[in-house]
């Protein structure tokens, strides 16, 4: 059976860990042996943390023989995005502005996961300051997207790394993050599970930021159960409970407003068709606008997005410092934050704040909120660095349906749905910030309808 533990999933393995059946010092060399054979060239994993998992592993170990495990992942190991500080290990989220950067202690959310058991492998590739949900990085390479077997295309980021090492089983689970969409968007184009959480739920302290008002802790993984028991380590509350997760009687919208727009036809037939089996499970489904969706996108296209008004006051004096240091494509998107004022930034907190409260009063009445993650299949890797303005189209197309979740302070996950054109199209379904519990029972029972 080792060498199909990659293909458990993480709540899988640590019952079986519970159980006697798997020692987590055998699990953590078994994992760790596979990332050496598979990634070779580092673009999934830029740095391992073998002294450090092996520890971690021999006393999970120990905690294991003697009855005393920590939570239900006691003794798994999981990959972290490499913006989350660990401790005398270098954090350089994926720049060379960064370089050499060696933390003292480690990120919270790393802190919470090490007390709940869980080994800590290493930490996985991104693009620079995670500004981008393409995830290609000139600097540590790129880790191609697995369904294209001719030409090399992008993983979606920025938690590209995070994405690949669950799909290609180098790790049960990730720990990325998503300020527009970057655990959902790699999770919908690798054909895995992301959760969006809200924002506040999960601490950012010891995370290198992008927006402080819109980053978020999400983890990738290869089903909702494991995103919700990763949910809970890391923010300290309690699992949602999945058991019996039913779709009956729930009512969900399919958001016509941005998504009908921007969605190519062969992802709305999968997406239509995976609906249809959630209505067979016993859900309501109702097509309808939100205008808080396309109000938000032209509020934020009069006065700047978060991520690069916020992004501008953090590293644009590093940026216009060292402007080698950044791919230039990523450093010119910070850099437009210097065309705004400060009056657009306040009248963008306002309207964000004034939106938020227009979505919930639009969407009541539903439980969720469904659409298809990404509009389109992803994008040609070389392509993106010889072509300046295909690479601005890319860029903003990968984050124009999953930023909406961000700027509106919603939650949500995204699981696979189904293929077209050969590539996997993620169903994201969407709910009121702090609504963690629901998102995933109504998730968990989705998932369900789907395999069925």
């Amino acid at each position: 059976m080792t060498d199909k533990w990659h293909q458990l999933t993480a709540l899988q393995l640590g019952d079986k860990i519970a159980q006697g059946e798997i020692d987590p010092v055998e699990l953590t060399d078994y994992f760790l042996a596979r990332i050496r054979e598979k990634d070779p060239d580092n673009v999934i994993y830029v740095r391992l943390t073998e002294d450090r998992a092996r520890a971690e592993a021999a006393a999970a170990s120990a905690r294991a023989k003697s009855g005393q495990r920590l939570s239900p992942l006691d003794g798994v190991p999981i990959s972290w995005k490499d913006l989350f500080d660990t401790a005398g290990v270098a954090t350089e989220a994926g720049t060379q502005l960064l370089e050499g950067r060696i933390p003292e202690r480690d990120a919270e959310p790393l802190r919470r996961a090490t007390r709940a058991g869980l080994v800590c492998l290493g930490k996985t590739n991104m693009p620079d300051l995670a500004f981008s949900g393409l995830g290609n990085n000139p600097w540590t390479g790129t880790g191609p997207n697995p369904f294209d077997a001719e030409n090399d295309r992008v993983p979606g980021g920025s938690s590209s790394g995070a994405a690949l090492s669950v799909y290609h089983g180098l790790a049960p689970a990730a720990i990325g993050s998503d300020t527009a969409g970057s655990v959902r968007i790699p999770s919908a184009w690798c054909g895995i599970t992301g959760l969006k959480t809200t924002h506040g739920l999960i601490s950012l302290e010891g995370a290198v930021p992008l927006s402080p008002s819109q980053d978020t802790v999400g983890p990738l993984t290869k089903d909702i159960s494991d995103a919700n028991i990763l949910c809970a380590i890391m923010s300290g509350k309690p699992a949602a409970d999945l058991r019996g997760a039913s779709l009956k009687g729930v009512r969900i919208l399919r958001a016509t407003t941005v998504f009908d727009d921007l969605v190519i036809p062969e992802f709305k037939q999968t997406l239509n068709d995976a609906l249809e089996k959630l209505k067979s499970a016993g859900a309501e489904i109702v097509e309808g606008p939100v205008p808080a969706f396309q109000e938000v996108l032209d509020i934020c296209n009069e006065n700047g997005y978060p991520g690069m008004l916020e992004g501008y006051a953090l590293w644009g004096d590093m940026i216009r410092e060292h402007p080698e240091r950044i791919f230039s494509a990523i450093g010119r998107r910070f850099m437009a934050g210097e065309t705004f004022s400060a009056a657009n930034a306040i009248k963008l907190d306002f309207a964000l704040k004034r939106l938020t409260e227009e979505y919930q009063q639009q969407v009541a009445g539903f439980d969720l909120v469904v659409g298809a993650t990404q509009p389109d299949i992803p994008p040609l890797l070389d392509k993106l660095y010889e072509d300046d303005t295909y690479y601005l189209e890319m860029a903003l197309m990968s984050i124009s349906l999953t930023r909406l979740g961000n700027l509106l302070g919603l939650c949500a996950t995204t699981f696979p749905a189904g293929f077209a054109k050969g590539f996997p199209v993620g169903m994201m379904l969407m709910a009121p910030g702090y609504q963690e519990g629901k998102l995933l029972r109504i998730s968990k029972a989705a998932e369900d309808a789907l395999k069925m």
